[in-house]
């Protein structure tokens, strides 16, 4: 065989493969210490997991491999040892933030991540890696220029052979993998999966496996037999027995009972509404699909009812299927019963892609944070819930008919600061502040307390090393909790059936494991659902996908085949084989429960509830005042389609440098948010 190999490829050739193979070793070895944040962690997956080590040293290899059809060898194997060495790198840092590991659906967030970076980086850090970014930079120019040739003949086609056997045989591996359990294909626990599997597979699974695999059971008389059996309506949901209420939920950034934390005592109570809402309202457990990050994950299976556990691993719906196709969701289902949709968020409306996924999820308006007033900032720079409150009194108020209202709330992310001297911005800080006080340019300490209004929770039982973030995090919920009372207080004013729904998205990123906890799980958050209709008190623990279903159920609503389908077969050996089917044909298949096409038409989203309009000029000495209504500090002048600089003077007035104004130009007014995009334009005004 070795003269075989010595007769096929030259003596460099195979000099060139052993040093690859030995690079791909080394390359998967130090990628798996960075995955572990351990060395002996490493060697142990080496000693107990020896063939899923050498498997995905393998598919390192197979990268390695293109370098065989180029005479730049060393330059390309040199772009694709940084490209896997940048990979580890990103991984270690993302888990230093959260619990879930680095995926290939990541990549596609980095246009979003790029301005919150500034959050989770200091600016040193920043300087350091855009230094590091110019240096390997540098670095593959020179080598391009300089790096040495392979001298001898290329046998691009001989080796071109070779790498499609070599990935051939790794496909077969897979294969062979999945079906002996040695590998898996979809990941209940993302963070498990990359210990268990190896970082190289898991991400290598996350670039190509997306979306729902069809499933083997799947047919048109599968799909007819389902509607026909279970997803029917029974005889004890009729129309007129239907109730409906105002529906608000609130989906609460990272917010979960702190007080399960074993070991850990409160100087007070961090969450006093939302304990005393439990005692009287349902409550219970929500089974959610992430940790530390991942708040649209979770929002979708709310929203949809879908379960995140058959798309492909870390995959984020709203950035794959959802920006091209609608889907069958909570707001459509209550569009039928004639209610109102809106959705609200006090953070950039472009993350996660909202501001267009939203349409395809039936929403009328949208209000980000570019829409909001009088937004005040946390020590870290994100956007205090309790602006939320008026936001959701305006959208119920836009309307005569009922309003179905998602919140998701921005107030508890992190990251959460290691010192003091991690905090953004001052305490108390406001979007609209241009001359702040001696008060607000105060920094945020724990001996002067979290914030003017209440004092800081302290917590005993805390390592000091970890004391600093949590006790920060518990004091942000506990402002929170006070945004939960006072919102509740509003609702008791009005003379209107509500129900409002108050849930945790995640964990916050805490290094939280699961022996900390009293419930054992952390994907477990909570709920709680508050009503002024009476509405019997049923506790229970379930799953993020089924919760919209349960809401319902307690009306007499079923509107929906996934509604049906958690109502009707919640507990039988089919449920989540139907549901899988049912997944796969609304968003992948040939959608036959619809007859074959979908009824749900993407809505003409509107940004913010209430319209910003430019109804005048006034020129005053140098300034030009664009005067109109609802302008914000995001809120930013267009000439003929050109940017003028603004500045923001109040609700009713921009004003912008003295320009020259012609009859026949056309003034709008933009929002634009931190990433620059332009969330909307009003509507033209014509210079007279």
């Amino acid at each position: 065989m070795l003269q075989k190999l010595k007769n096929l490829f030259s003596k460099e050739e195979l000099k060139n493969l052993i040093r690859f193979i030995y690079l791909s070793l080394a390359i998967n070895l130090f990628i798996e210490i960075l995955n572990r944040s351990s060395l002996l962690g490493a060697l142990k997956h080496v000693v107990t997991n020896p063939l899923v080590f050498l498997y995905n040293t393998l598919i390192v290899l197979l990268t390695f491999s293109v370098a065989f059809l180029v005479k730049r060898r060393f330059f390309v194997s040199t772009i694709v040892s940084i490209i896997w060495l940048g990979f580890a790198i990103t991984n270690a840092v993302l888990l230093s933030f959260r619990v879930t590991p680095f995926t290939a659906v990541d990549l596609s967030l980095m246009d979003e991540a790029i301005p919150m970076i500034h959050v989770y980086l200091t600016k040193w850090q920043i300087v350091l890696i855009v230094i590091a970014a110019i240096v390997v930079i540098t670095l593959i120019v020179l080598l391009f220029i300089f790096a040495p040739k392979y001298k001898q003949r290329v046998a691009r086609i001989r080796n071109a052979v070779c790498i499609v056997l070599l990935f051939g045989s790794i496909l077969l591996l897979t294969s062979l993998g999945i079906s002996t359990n040695a590998l898996a294909k979809n990941f209940g626990n993302l963070a498990d999966a990359y210990k268990d599997y190896g970082f190289v597979y898991c991400f290598t699974n996350s670039l190509v496996n997306t979306g729902i695999d069809k499933p083997k059971s799947y047919s048109e008389e599968k799909m007819v037999e389902l509607a026909e059996d279970t997803l029917t309506t029974p005889p004890e949901i009729k129309e007129d027995k239907k109730k409906t209420p105002n529906i608000i939920m609130i989906q609460l950034e990272s917010l979960y009972d702190v007080t399960l934390m074993k070991d850990y005592t409160y100087s007070e109570d961090p969450l006093p509404n939302y304990h005393a809402l439990q005692k009287e309202f349902s409550h219970g457990f929500l089974n959610v699909p992430s940790v530390g990050a991942g708040t649209a994950n979770t929002e979708f299976e709310v929203l949809t009812g879908m379960d995140l556990d058959f798309f492909g691993p870390g995959e984020y719906p709203y950035k794959t299927i959802l920006k091209e196709k609608t889907s069958e969701s909570m707001a459509y289902n209550l569009k039928e019963l004639n209610y109102s949709t809106h959705a609200i968020h006090n953070n950039d409306g472009t993350f996660y892609g909202r501001n267009q996924v939203f349409s395809n999820l039936g929403f009328d308006t949208f209000t980000s944070l570019e829409y909001m007033h009088n937004v005040e900032l946390n020590p870290m720079g994100w956007a205090k819930d309790h602006v939320l409150i008026e936001e959701i009194l305006k959208a119920l108020k836009s309307t005569k008919e009922q309003d179905f209202v998602y919140t998701i709330s921005v107030q508890g992310h992190g990251k959460y600061p290691g010192s003091e001297d991690d905090f953004s911005v001052p305490d108390s800080a406001t979007l609209s502040s241009s001359n702040p006080s001696e008060e607000e340019q105060r920094q945020y300490t724990l001996t002067e307390g979290y914030t003017p209004a209440v004092d800081a929770i302290t917590v005993d039982g805390i390592a000091e090393a970890d004391r600093c973030a949590f006790e920060y995090y518990v004091n942000q919920i506990h402002e929170m909790d006070a945004f939960i009372g006072d919102l509740i207080n509003e609702f008791k004013k009005l003379d209107e059936d509500v129900v409002l729904v108050f849930y945790g998205d995640h964990l916050p990123s805490l290094g939280i494991e699961a022996s900390d906890l009293e419930n054992d799980n952390i994907y477990q958050t909570s709920y709680v659902i508050w009503d002024n209709m009476n509405l019997p008190k049923i506790d229970m623990d379930m799953e993020a996908y089924q919760i919209t279903a349960s809401i319902l159920k307690r009306l007499n609503i079923d509107n929906g085949y996934l509604t049906k389908l958690h109502q009707n077969s919640l507990n039988t050996a089919n449920y989540l084989e139907e549901l899988e089917l049912l997944q796969y044909d609304m968003l992948y298949g040939d959608q036959t429960i619809y007859g074959g096409t979908s009824p749900y038409i993407a809505t003409n989203l509107q940004m913010g509830v209430d319209k910003i309009k430019v109804n005048g000029i006034l020129t005053s000495g140098d300034n030009i005042y664009i005067q109109g209504e609802n302008f914000t500090e995001y809120s930013k002048v267009f000439l003929n389609d050109t940017e003028l600089e603004t500045t923001y003077v109040d609700e009713k007035n921009l004003s912008i440098s003295t320009t020259t104004l012609n009859t026949g130009d056309e003034i709008k007014v933009g929002q634009k948010g931190d990433d620059k995009v332009i969330l909307s334009y009003s509507e033209p005004y014509v210079v007279k």
